[in-house]
């Protein structure tokens, strides 16, 4: 890349279309300040708190908002593990859409996480980055996956990508100073398939989380080191597509200090991120004036929302919108009221029970992450949530050989355990499966999961 990568990719590849402010108002950020979840419109005017302050000792922390404007908020004790947190989801209106806790694999002596925190688009699931210990020595980087609400067992442990924010519902991370996509599987994100989608290193030795936005335009890399971090903005055509960089048009963010936690819009008009000045909102580049210049043209000046807030979150949320006032022969209006941090207010929602567990797109599948050939005779052990009562099928293939099957029936919403056993076929011929790639289907509730496992 030429500004800032100093390679060059395709010569043939054409500059991204300007983007203005035109369908930025169906946009809000949401963010943490002061120990609560908010929400806000770009312009800042209307501003409104979804959580109220923490009622334990536990402080709302990390936020994250889906396309669709769901929104989710980590609420854990400063200093403490990561796996003593709780969160919320709220519907793009603000109400409650229920509870849940991040978790994590068990036999970690230290638990950090979220380091990143995304939702799915219309919210149903959540994927976040981890740097989990088994000792002061020994460190691990990844990404877990799993429902966004009312999920209590171990999440999809994808060890592949660290810093996992979500394209889609395709896991976007790096490795390295490697960028990488998830594969465009049925199961994703609950998939362990990538492919290396552009490589950084040229930006900086040292990469953070990317975002990307929905209408595939616009990338966003943090790089360098916390205290000096910037944001690289790469135009591309489209997700997994090469940036589109032949003419050097892509840009540093222009920051106040260190520039973090960037969120771009669904539509690709409009960003977020927090400097020295708090949560900042802009609109994305026109790129740059001029070659010799690397930095930012915004198509929008930068409004700050919150001095004191972090981690913004973009996303097609209403809910620091007030609802139209009635009209007609006898109503009155009232006029609205923008809160703020320094005067807290309590949640307007009333809190419901949590519903019953329930998935969206297939049944989301817990398979380990490393399966030995070997291991099909004895069976290989599968956690599969189903959405309702009814039978639920897994069938593995090797090619078009069917090499294992297992099955059960839920008696009701909730997770069934089952075995995945080599057939009778393969029982004798499990050393010939070493190094092949083993394609597992799961159909539980009338909706179908596929994921794939290299046996070794």
């Amino acid at each position: 890349m030429r500004a800032i990568l100093g390679v060059t990719l395709s010569a043939a590849l054409a500059t991204a279309a300007l983007v203005t402010a035109d369908g930025a108002g169906a946009t809000q950020v949401a963010y943490s300040d002061g120990d609560q979840v908010w929400v806000s419109t770009l312009d800042g005017s209307s501003k409104r708190s979804l959580s109220g302050p923490s009622d334990n000792e536990r402080q709302w922390r990390e936020v994250a908002q889906s396309d669709d404007g769901t929104i989710i908020g980590v609420r854990r004790e400063g200093g403490k593990q990561g796996t003593l947190n709780d969160t919320t989801l709220w519907n793009p209106d603000g109400t409650v859409r229920g509870y849940g806790t991040l978790s994590a694999p068990t036999g970690r002596s230290i638990y950090a996480y979220p380091v990143t925190l995304d939702l799915t688009p219309d919210g149903g699931g959540v994927v976040y980055g981890y740097a989990n210990s088994f000792s002061a020595v020994s460190f691990e980087f990844g990404t877990y996956a799993e429902g966004s609400t009312n999920w209590y067992i171990q999440p999809v442990d994808i060890t592949s990508v660290d810093s996992g924010t979500l394209a889609g519902r395709r896991i976007v991370g790096t490795s390295g100073t490697t960028v990488y996509l998830q594969n465009n599987d049925t199961g994703a994100p609950y998939t362990f398939d990538f492919t290396p989608w552009f490589p950084a290193g040229g930006i900086s030795s040292e990469i953070g989380h990317v975002d990307v936005s929905a209408n595939g335009k616009i990338v966003a890399v943090e790089t360098g080191s916390l205290a000096t971090q910037r944001v690289a903005m790469l135009p591309i055509d489209s997700i997994g597509g090469p940036p589109l960089t032949a003419d050097g048009s892509d840009c540093f963010l222009p920051a106040q200090g260190a520039a973090r936690d960037v969120s771009i819009s669904q539509d690709g008009t409009s960003m977020a991120w927090h400097d020295d000045r708090g949560v900042v909102v802009a609109g994305t580049p026109v790129w740059f004036p001029s070659l010799a210049e690397s930095t930012c043209n915004l198509s929008r000046p930068a409004v700050v929302i919150s001095a004191t807030g972090k981690y913004p979150s973009l996303g097609a949320s209403t809910a620091a919108t007030p609802a139209a006032a009635p009209t007609g022969p006898g109503t009155t209006t009232t006029p609205t009221t923008t809160t703020t941090p320094t005067t807290t207010t309590t949640p307007t929602t009333t809190t419901p029970t949590p519903p019953p567990i329930t998935t969206t797109g297939g049944p989301k599948v817990t398979v380990p992450s490393s399966v030995k050939a070997s291991s099909l005779g004895s069976g290989i052990p599968l956690a599969i949530v189903a959405s309702k009562a009814g039978t639920v099928t897994v069938t593995a293939k090797v090619g078009k050989a069917t090499v294992a099957t297992a099955g059960g029936r839920a008696k009701k919403a909730g997770t069934l355990k089952l075995r995945l056993k080599a057939t009778k076929a393969y029982r004798k011929r499990l050393r010939s499966l070493r190094g092949k790639t083993l394609v597992i289907t799961v159909k539980a509730g009338g909706r179908t999961t596929t994921l794939k496992r290299k046996l070794r």
